[in-house]
Order: C-alpha cells, then sequence, then structure tokens
C-alpha cells in the first residue's frame, strides 16, 4: 500500500520488481541457509536467528517507513473481519496441515470445509455492508481479476510448487545431503536475481499480454523439464536449468503483480493490495499442498513404501501443465493491457488503423 500511495504509474514495474526481491529469495535462501545451520550448528538456531533479524526488521521500519495514515480510517467491520479472519485461518490451516500430513483426512476435510462456508459468507457480507473489510470491487477491473483470482492463482499455484518440490527432489529422490541441495537452489536464487535487470525493457517491448502469456510457458517448461533430472545429471545441466526457472519465476511474478494494480483506482487500492496478498498466501500453501498430493496419489498408484523418484517426475509433470494452461489464459487479456505502467505500444493488426479511439 505503501508503495501504491508513492510510486507514480511511470515508476510501478521497478517498484513492484523491488518489493517483489524478498518474496523471491526468501523461499531459496531460506531452505539454502537452514540446511548450512542445521548441518553444521543445530536445527534450533533456525529459530534463533529470527531474534536479530526480527530486530534488524523493526529498526528499519522506524527508519524508512512513512508514518502514513488514511485521512478517513472508518468505521471496523467487526462482522467482516471475524467471518474473513475464520476463513483464512481454517483454509491456511487445512491446506498446511494436508500438505505435511499432521492431522487425519476428516480433520484437513472439515478444515477446507469450514473455510469455504466462513468464506462464502465474508464475500456475501462484504458485497452488502455499507463500510466493508474489504472493497470486493477491484475484481470487476479485469487486469486485477485475472492477475489475481483466476490465472494468476494458477500460475502461482504450480511456481510455488517448485521450491517444495525441488528440495525433496534431490534429498528423498536423488539421496544428495542439505547442503549439496543448498547449492542447487542457489543456482535458482540467482536466475531470481539476474532477471530484475532487464524485467522493465522487456515489458516496455512486449507488453504484459505477451510477456504473461510466453514467460508462462516457459517458466510451464521448465518446472516440467526438471522430471527429466537424474543423479546422473551433469552439474552444468541442473544448475543451467535452475538457474532458467529462476528467471522466469522472477519475471512472471513481477509481471503478474504489477499488471494487477495497473488499472486500481486510488481509493480501492488498499483493498486491492490486502486481497492480491491474501490470495498470494492461499496459492503458496495451495502449491505445496498439490505438490503433496501428486507425490502420494503416485506414490499408492505404485503401491510403493516410500515416495521415489517416479514419483517427483509426474508431480513436475503435472505441475508444469497447471501453468501453462494458466499460462494460456493470459492470453484473455486485450494486447495493450497494462500499457500505461509498462509503456509498450502494441502494434495495430494488420488491415487495421493504428489509431485507437
Amino acid at each position: 500500500v505503501i508503495v501504491l500511495r508513492n510510486a507514480p504509474k511511470s515508476e510501478l514495474v521497478n517498484a513492484v520488481a523491488l518489493i517483489t526481491w524478498p518474496a523471491l529469495i526468501a523461499p531459496v535462501v531460506g531452505p539454502m541457509l537452514g540446511s548450512f545451520i542445521t548441518t553444521y550448528l543445530s536445527w534450533r538456531w533456525n529459530f534463533f536467528i529470527n531474534i536479530p533479524i526480527g530486530i534488524a526488521g523493526l529498526a528499519l521500519v522506524w527508519r524508512f517507513v512513512p508514518d502514513a495514515r488514511e485521512r478517513e480510517a472508518g468505521k471496523l467491520d467487526t462482522i467482516g473481519f471475524i467471518l474473513s479472519s475464520l476463513s483464512l485461518t481454517l483454509l491456511l490451516a487445512g491446506l498446511e496441515a494436508f500438505a505435511h500430513e499432521a492431522i487425519s483426512g476428516t480433520v484437513v476435510t472439515l478444515l477446507l470445509i469450514g473455510g469455504a462456508v466462513f468464506g462464502l459468507a465474508a464475500t456475501w457480507h462484504f458485497r452488502r455492508a455499507d463500510t466493508p473489510l474489504l472493497d470486493l470491487s477491484s475484481f470487476a477491473v479485469p487486469t486485477f481479476a485475472i492477475s489475481t483470482l483466476s490465472a494468476g492463482t494458477a500460475m502461482r499455484v504450480a511456481i510455488n510448487a517448485t521450491p517444495f518440490l525441488i528440495p525433496l527432489l534431490f534429498q528423498v529422490g536423488f539421496g544428495f545431503d542439505a547442503v549439496t541441495t543448498g547449492t542447487y537452489l542457489l543456482a535458482y536464487f540467482a536466475g531470481n536475481l539476474a532477471m530484475k535487470s532487464i524485467t522493465t525493457p522487456t515489458l516496455r517491448l512486449f507488453g504484459f499480454r505477451s510477456v504473461l502469456t510466453m514467460n508462462g510457458l516457459l517458466a510451464s517448461g521448465s518446472i516440467a523439464a526438471c522430471a527429466l533430472l537424474s543423479p546422473d545429471t551433469s552439474e552444468i545441466i541442473g544448475f543451467a536449468l535452475l538457474f532458467f526457472a529462476g528467471l522466469t519465476r522472477s519475471m512472471q511474478f513481477t509481471a503478474l503483480n504489477t499488471i494487477g494494480f495497473a488499472d486500481i483506482a486510488p481509493a480501492q487500492r488498499s483493498s486491492a493490495s490486502t486481497l492480491s496478498s491474501m490470495f498470494q498466501q492461499v496459492s503458496m500453501l495451495l502449491g505445496i499442498a498439490i505438490a503433496a498430493a501428486l507425490l502420494n496419489l503416485s506414490q499408492m498408484l505404485r503401491d510403493a513404501a516410500a515416495v521415489g523418484l517416479p514419483d517427483f517426475r509426474l508431480a513436475f509433470i503435472m505441475v508444469g501443465l497447471l501453468g501453462a494452461l494458466a499460462s494460456l489464459r493470459f492470453l484473455a487479456l486485450p494486447p495493450d493491457a497494462g500499457a500505461e505502467v509498462s509503456r509498450h505500444t502494441p502494434r495495430p493488426l494488420p488491415g487495421r488503423s493504428a489509431k485507437r479511439s
């Protein structure tokens, strides 16, 4: 919200690319740092390390984040808060428990059903309340709806499944130790960073529609290609594939996060930002849950005692297919979608005037 309030549309791509870095870096650096700490210190230090990081974060917020406030805060929508909180809590708890097989399937099902019921009730309330906690009018904006709710969520689910599958592939499927696995993840992390320097010119040259579609297909292809990896695969090939996957992941997330707010009105920014964050959190856990379900389903079909390499291959292929289908959905965007933000000038179709009404 702070960034959206202060960044002009012409600088939105750069601003969103910058604030997307932590979301891209953390899932890759975390396991790599955690594997080092677990191997050479103790697993307990994975929790203690949050203390100095948290203190540093608080100090930086105090120093740099402006004390910006809404002029008219309005009355708290207590009913909407309770309904939406219960929905998200039950949904996220159910997905988390399912992904890690923490509790029985019956309890997981009840959690997910309860979350869905409260979510429907919250939606019904938000559409009728005078001052709702969340303004759902953002979903009437096509670019926000497709990048946040439909194709965007499906694409995020596919991409977010990979940081869960890749470390397990190397450790469970290949038998690598934690440090070797972390080294491979470093290539993934490097790809995330390397793409940042060319994100803005790429969007300016091709536009959001083409980038989200073509880059999404490339990202999905790189996910599916992980099914071809084996313990005997050359390290160079493995590093190159993960580096490329990191490149496409970074581009796709930046493009999704940017176009989502390209056409959002100032009055909608606060709720739109909250809705976007909510769906990103759900898609993160949903990606893990789907990946875990695919592994377990494949194991059951093989009647195997434990998850093995064939199960990972099926999971990567199916997740890649999900991403590819989501990528094709972006073709529904008009060629000039988000052009005010990307500053892309679409080429006129053959036989049509270059002027637009």
